[in-house]
């Protein structure tokens, strides 16, 4: 997954709301959100609900639509893991992937231009 950068709070739920978490993104594709620190287990295999709000991607965006700037999104989501250090002695498995399930087609667009202006920024 190609991401672009990012650095914001990121509000994870079950989607039945039993329980919640906090964590921060550190990066952004079409498809997905990579997280700074790992899931709970609770959170591996159930449907998630996502709330987080991306910030101008442009200086330029910042600047010219600091007031009018609608960055929020909500999306359904699954966790998925990556292998970090393959093949050292500190190959471990972490749960710190966000997989968006079925975006609506507005948050869809969203996403698509936002992570298109930060990967020519960046």
């Amino acid at each position: 997954m190609d991401l672009a950068p990012l650095c914001v709070p990121v509000e994870i739920a079950l989607a039945s709301g039993e329980q919640r978490c906090f964590r921060l993104a550190l990066g952004v594709s079409e498809t997905g959100l990579r997280l700074r620190t790992p899931l709970p287990q609770e959170m591996w295999s159930r449907p998630l609900q996502i709330r987080l709000t991306l910030p101008p991607p442009t200086q330029d965006l910042a600047r010219l639509f600091a007031e009018e700037w609608d960055g929020g999104l909500r999306l359904l989501a699954r966790a998925a893991s990556e292998v970090v250090a393959p093949n050292t002695p500190k190959e471990q498995r972490l749960w710190r992937l966000l997989l968006f399930q079925k975006p609506e087609p507005a948050m869809q667009q969203k996403l698509a231009s936002y992570v298109t202006l930060r990967s020519e920024g960046s």
